[in-house]
């Protein structure tokens, strides 16, 4: 399996909804087995009885191949529902057009091969031709930011996080497979990356193993320094899950809370913010929770409400300024959404057990869907782009950076306009993973030459 494959479970193995499917059921429509990867060629995976099948692809009109509307709003998690992509077949029929024949006979023109043959002939694959920079390959920067350190990612990696400096510990998930094991492994200290050949800690509670055990992993990995934690959820009603949390001054104070539906997570001062449907004792629906950390026994509440447009888990990042962007995954925009909530809301709602109202903060202006976000400095960057037809694969656009202002004494911010970090001038290179490295954002690249780590930073 190729590094790209293998990385691609970060931004998409969650794809299964967050509602909706229930208990012992793989799937409800066909758009639930993305989750499965990359099907071989002239295959595809269709929903079989609840069960996710391999079946041929049938070569017809465009309008006979699933239809983008078919889920329906079944799918709830951020990103995944592909219903407000335009059904294939709602264009004109290919035949509809002028019949090739009354066009000039194709001898009059200039033979294709007499010019340049610039990809035209369909063995020529254009990311063979392509020019890679040596760390990002085919993207872009954008202006105001440099390409520091990179070095090479091990293809068997999940998600990845990194300790508050000035040293920089990482950490990463690897699975063996669906049914695990799962094992949180030290990466490392940037710039020397490798993988820890001896697993820290069972990402699985000890319930959750075993050869029939599906786990669905959340695509985080965040540390406080002392802390680090991963999630993962199985199907069921409300979408039972976890959240883990390896000690890594006393591994036997390592522990796991009952986390249904988390999909994301952030580290505030004294806390970890979890995006999901509870925290421990506290169940209140999809919300913001918090795990106080500086209190013994950890002790979890509700800091945050969600408002009634949410469909779904969002994605939630933390700049150094101690902004939360928290997110959620709109049925009425089909796409994630993502507010800047103030550091002061954030303290007091942790102080006082009042929840924020999420939709009260500023809305950050994305323009379209995103499948990440992460800090970066006083802002939080996000990776644009969308799942689109036939594949509904994710096709990005750009990493964009959102500058956040801290106000009134930390009880208000204001949100810059987005600016480019990382463009994509094509799909030859793309980014698998971003997440914070201390005021810079390190970024998961990979193509052809293989997946590596790239610090992006931005000029002072």
């Amino acid at each position: 399996m190729s590094s790209g494959r293998r990385l691609a479970w970060v931004l998409t193995t969650f794809a299964v909804a967050l509602t909706g499917v229930g208990c012992g059921e793989e799937c409800v429509d066909d758009f639930d087995c993305r989750e499965k990867g990359t099907p071989p060629a002239g295959q595809r995976y269709a929903c079989v009885e609840q069960r996710c099948e391999l079946t041929s692809i049938p070569e017809a009109d465009a309008g006979t191949t699933v239809d983008a509307g078919t889920d329906a709003g079944t799918q709830v998690d951020a990103g995944t529902d592909a219903g407000p992509q335009t059904d294939a077949g709602t264009g004109s029929d290919a035949g509809t057009g002028t019949d090739a024949g009354t066009q000039p006979d194709a001898g009059t023109q200039p033979d294709a091969g007499s010019g340049t043959d610039a990809g035209t002939d369909a063995g020529i694959d254009p990311c063979s031709i392509a020019t890679y920079d040596p760390k990002l390959g085919t993207l872009q920067l954008g202006a105001g930011f440099v390409a520091g350190e990179s070095a090479a990612l091990p293809d068997t990696v999940g998600p990845v996080g990194v300790t508050p400096g000035p040293t920089w510990s990482l950490y990463t998930v690897v699975s063996q497979s669906d049914v695990g094991p799962h094992a949180l492994h030290s990466l490392g200290t940037w710039p020397q990356v490798s993988l820890g050949a001896t697993p820290l800690f069972d990402v699985a509670a000890p319930d959750d193993r075993g050869p029939s055990a599906m786990l669905f992993l959340s695509p985080f990995v965040e540390t406080d320094g002392q802390h680090v934690f991963t999630g993962y959820t199985k199907s069921g009603d409300g979408f039972p899950g976890s959240v883990s949390l390896y000690d890594s001054a006393t591994p036997a104070a390592s522990t796991y809370v009952s986390a249904p539906s988390n999909f994301s997570a952030g580290i505030v001062p004294g806390a970890l913010l979890v995006n999901g449907g509870g925290l421990d004792t506290v169940s209140a629906g999809l919300a913001i929770y918090a795990l106080k950390t500086d209190t013994a026994p950890f002790t979890a509440l509700k800091v945050g409400t969600l408002p009634p447009e949410t469909g779904g888990s969002g994605f939630t990042a933390v700049s150094t300024n101690g902004v939360a962007m928290l997110g959620y995954y709109s049925k009425t925009t089909f796409a994630n959404r993502g507010h800047a909530v103030a550091p002061a809301k954030v303290s007091q709602a942790l102080r006082s057990g009042t929840p924020f109202v999420v939709a009260d903060a500023p809305l950050l202006d994305v323009g379209s869907n995103f499948v990440a976000a992460a800090g970066q400095g006083p802002g939080v960057a996000v990776l644009r782009g969308d799942f689109l037809p036939p594949t509904y694969d994710f096709v990005g656009t750009d990493v964009s950076r959102f500058a956040f202002t801290v106000t009134d004494g930390g009880e208000g911010v204001t949100v810059s306009e987005r600016q480019p970090v990382l463009t994509y001038v094509d799909q030859c290179t793309s980014v698998k993973l971003i997440t914070s490295l201390g005021t810079d954002l390190l970024v998961g690249v990979d193509d052809k030459n293989g997946t590596r780590l790239v610090r992006v930073q931005q000029v002072q």
